[in-house]
């Protein structure tokens, strides 16, 4: 059995409180790996450079403003 399906058939026999603590760990886990993501596009995005874009013009091209 591979170790993926070991720890799926253990992960489904856990107590369900247990469960759910793993859950809530795992939804951490993703939202920092999302965040990391987030962060290092932003630090790529600051360091090419250029003129800032005014709040404005951002929404009137995203159709928030008339």
């Amino acid at each position: 059995m591979s170790t993926v399906l070991e720890i799926e058939k253990a992960i489904e026999n856990l107590p369900s409180r247990e469960f759910w603590q793993i859950v809530d760990w795992l939804e951490k886990k993703c939202e920092e790996s999302e965040d990391a993501a987030d962060n290092a596009a932003a630090d790529a995005a600051l360091a090419e450079g250029g003129d800032p874009i005014p709040w404005e013009e951002v929404q009137r091209k995203c159709g928030l403003l008339p």
